[in-house]
């Protein structure tokens, strides 16, 4: 098949969206399909190495380091000579912006079938300044997208509200829906998306090298890594609170590595100074995030609530490391490798710190576990998968096609 993957972010920009793109397009092309990755590109960062169509963005939201591409005729008309130019067979967005909405309305003028992978669906904002500007936003978002959307109540902050409805409209225009998750499918049902849901697990296709168990002095020595952007939807001080607390109760008999840059970054260091054992990495590329990974002993996962099915999880199990986890919907991947707290509070946390840092053969046990569950990322499962999605989206844009 001939599949172009759309995306409005940057894909040079480290995510986990960005990341399980990557994934898909070698799992994909390693099977013999031909891949097309279409998304965002600024004029100012210049040329992102991979991208076949790259759609200029107008302009990039400070901060948030997000692209902004309107769907309007100009860029349809772009897309739309892509994908015929290049006999695409299959359009897959991965976001609900505007670039995404193009690549649709796209496809629905060529008559090809479109699938979306839903990465989230649990957008989260901090402070009153999401909730004031609410408003503003959705009226923005509306115009960027060219399309309205519904204003159903989900969170009880009308930021984050806008954000979901901004998700299940374009859900809706798809053809098939893909979730990462069985959890985030059921909350896409619920919030009212009538199609059915596919759960197709993130892939992890590529690695330098073979994975290996946890050995038996890692595990007596054990270090733990947290990876992940440092804002507050995925709770680094939480972690960091918990650790320090971990620490002190074990004689500090562990050790941390912690991988990330965001705004809570310093609000990390503070927590952590005078601890040399819990050493602080800031932004790394993957491969040293990798070398980290093979080194340690259990994998730290603290959000709650807000992920869907995070790459962490798929990297940390296909590397055979197991997972301590906050957030008892996080289930794929987990079966026999995650290690789930008992509340998802800094306290339960240090409580399971302790737990597994003072036992190395249930440091083990998840390791061999998740050798077991290493499957359900794999490559081939994902294409299998996938390729039946794509099947069945072809089916539906025949059958609503009138016959010639």
């Amino acid at each position: 098949m001939r599949i172009a993957i759309v995306s409005d972010f940057f894909l040079d920009y480290v995510g986990g969206a960005q990341s399980s793109i990557f994934e898909q397009k070698a799992a994909l092309e390693e099977a013999g399909h031909t891949v097309y990755l279409v998304a965002a590109v600024s004029s100012k960062r210049g040329h992102v190495e991979g991208l076949d169509l790259a759609v200029k963005a107008a302009v990039t939201i400070p901060g948030l380091l997000l692209p902004v591409i309107r769907n309007r005729r100009k860029v349809v008309a772009q897309l739309a000579e892509f994908f015929y130019a290049e006999g695409i067979q299959v359009v897959h967005p991965q976001t609900e912006f505007g670039l995404a909405h193009a690549a649709a309305t796209a496809a629905e003028q060529l008559g090809l079938p479109v699938v979306h992978t839903v990465h989230t669906f649990y957008w989260a904002s901090t402070g009153a300044g999401p909730t004031i500007a609410s408003p503003f936003v959705r009226a923005f978002l509306e115009n960027v997208t060219g399309m309205r959307f519904p204003t159903q109540r989900y969170t009880g902050r009308p930021s984050d509200d806008t954000l979901r409805n901004l998700t299940l409209r374009f859900a809706q225009r798809a053809d098939v829906v893909v979730s990462p998750s069985a959890h985030q499918g059921t909350d896409l049902h619920a919030a009212g998306l009538e199609k059915h849901v596919e759960v197709v697990p993130n892939p992890i296709s590529r690695s330098p090298r073979p994975a290996a168990l946890l050995t038996e002095e890692q595990a007596k020595h054990p270090r733990i890594l947290w990876v992940a952007r440092c804002e507050q939807e995925k709770r680094p001080l939480v972690f960091a609170e918990a650790v320090v607390t971990a620490l002190a109760r074990t004689n500090n008999g562990f050790a941390v590595d912690f991988v990330g840059d965001g705004s809570q970054l310093d609000d990390v260091r503070i927590l952590a100074a005078g601890h040399p054992q819990f050493v602080i990495h800031g932004s790394l590329g993957h491969d040293a995030v990798l070398d980290l990974m093979d080194a340690s002993a259990l994998v730290a996962l603290t959000s709650h609530g807000f992920d869907n099915q995070p790459m962490t999880i798929a990297e940390a199990v296909t590397r055979y490391r197991g997972v301590l986890f906050c957030d008892p919907k996080l289930r794929e991947g987990l079966g026999d490798s995650g290690h789930l707290t008992a509340t998802p509070d800094a306290a339960a946390l240090a409580d399971a710190l302790v737990e597994l840092t003072g036992s190395p053969s249930k440091l083990l046990a998840l390791s061999a576990g998740a050798q077991q569950d290493a499957v359900t990322f794999s490559a081939v499962g994902y294409v299998t998968a996938i390729e039946g999605v794509y099947k069945l989206a072809m089916r539906e844009v025949a059958r609503r096609t009138p016959a010639e």
